[in-house]
């Protein structure tokens, strides 16, 4: 590859990180409003907690048209008499997850600000891409996991149970286990990378 080529492909390269750094950045700031908006959705009705959750399948008549039959496992509850646990469980849910999440982008901002630099195989990179691995995966174990406390609280001031439901809630998190294991393979190549880069200076 001429030097002309060589420079073409680094401002090519270089446009690319700029607009992932952007793109980052519209993240994290989505990621806050809609943590946020979710929080504010949860109290809309006071002396109640609004959820939005799985429920077992039913038959409902849906207002389309002169109505039509269907099923839904899906609904927007508005319960009373929740208890603080598990209201604070919700609370914990959405702030944990957007955190983890919000962590994410900022490291990824991070990477690509380093990548600018030519910094790409060392130690740094490695701990930024696996700390983004652990990141995802928290967002998808965590938030599940204190969304189900919370949710056994709704359930129970109804007088039912959250277990059918239960599993097919942590499902949900099936895209971000898949994104923490991509992420992962990323920070065994840099950290690969780094070790060769390392062996390769020591010859020198």
């Amino acid at each position: 590859m001429n030097s002309k080529n060589m420079a073409k492909q680094a401002r090519a390269d270089r446009n690319d990180l700029n607009s992932a750094m952007v793109v980052g950045a519209l993240i994290i700031g989505w990621l806050i409003f809609n943590s946020i908006r979710s929080i504010v959705e949860l109290f809309a009705t006071a002396g109640s907690v609004t959820v939005t959750t799985r429920i077992p399948a039913q038959e409902i008549t849906a207002a389309i048209g002169a109505g039509a039959l269907a099923t839904t496992e899906l609904a927007t509850l508005v319960v009373a008499d929740v208890n603080a646990v598990s209201v604070v469980s919700l609370v914990v849910a959405i702030v944990l997850r957007a955190l983890c999440l919000i962590t994410v982008a900022a490291l990824g901002v991070i990477v690509c600000r380093r990548l600018i630099r030519g910094i790409l195989f060392d130690r740094v990179n490695t701990g930024l891409t696996f700390a983004m691995s652990m990141g995802l995966l928290a967002a998808g174990l965590l938030g599940t996991w204190f969304e189900n406390m919370g949710l056994n609280g709704v359930f129970a001031a109804l007088g039912g149970e959250f277990d059918e439901q239960r599993w097919l809630l942590f499902t949900d998190g099936v895209p971000l286990f898949v994104a923490a294991i991509a992420v992962g393979v990323m920070a065994i190549i840099v950290r690969r990378g780094s070790a060769l880069q390392r062996d390769t200076e020591g010859l020198v």
